[in-house]
């Protein structure tokens, strides 16, 4: 499914969450290497709620934000949480256009993960990765770890920006 996407969206989307750095941080990792807008990325989705199986090919537009931002952030920030903010970025996008999932509030001290996902409190862990070759590890360690802990559905996302692609899964 084809997705064309601004990312100051995020904030119509998942109204509850404040998405200011988190936005200029997708835009600094998105354009990074020079790479001009729209960005272009693929998010694998599975078993979705009100979507199903399939890919999302986003095209993702930074229109709306300051160059100005976008560099401050990049003083901020270490590249690590850089990805990681832009992780969440993505699985907002995600979640959002895979079936209207909304991303509420942080998850509590102790559950693993790091959002709760619609009014049913789903968990959602969301993961980072500058390169390819750790992506599925990443999501198979998140996976097994939820699922050991967790009788209710949870979401993982893991995304991975070189090449720029990543995968949204549900479990009920």
């Amino acid at each position: 499914m084809d997705v064309s996407v601004r990312l100051t969206d995020l904030s119509t989307m998942h109204p509850r969450l404040l998405w200011e750095e988190i936005i200029a941080a997708a835009a600094a990792v998105l354009g990074g290497d020079g790479k001009q807008p729209p960005f272009s990325f693929d998010l694998a989705v599975q078993g979705a709620p009100g979507f199903g199986n399939g890919t999302l090919h986003m095209t993702i537009d930074p229109e709306g934000l300051s160059r100005d931002r976008v560099a401050a952030v990049q003083r901020t920030y270490e590249p690590p949480r850089l990805i990681e903010l832009t992780a969440i970025a993505i699985a907002g996008m995600g979640l959002y256009h895979a079936g209207g999932h909304e991303i509420r509030d942080v998850a509590l001290r102790g559950t693993t993960a790091d959002y709760l996902v619609d009014e049913a409190n789903h968990l959602l862990e969301v993961a980072g990765r500058s390169r390819r070759s750790d992506l599925n590890a990443a999501r198979q360690q998140r996976w097994q770890r939820l699922g050991a802990i967790r009788t209710g559905g949870f979401y993982v996302c893991v995304v991975e920006f070189e090449t720029p692609t990543g995968q949204l899964a549900f479990k009920a």
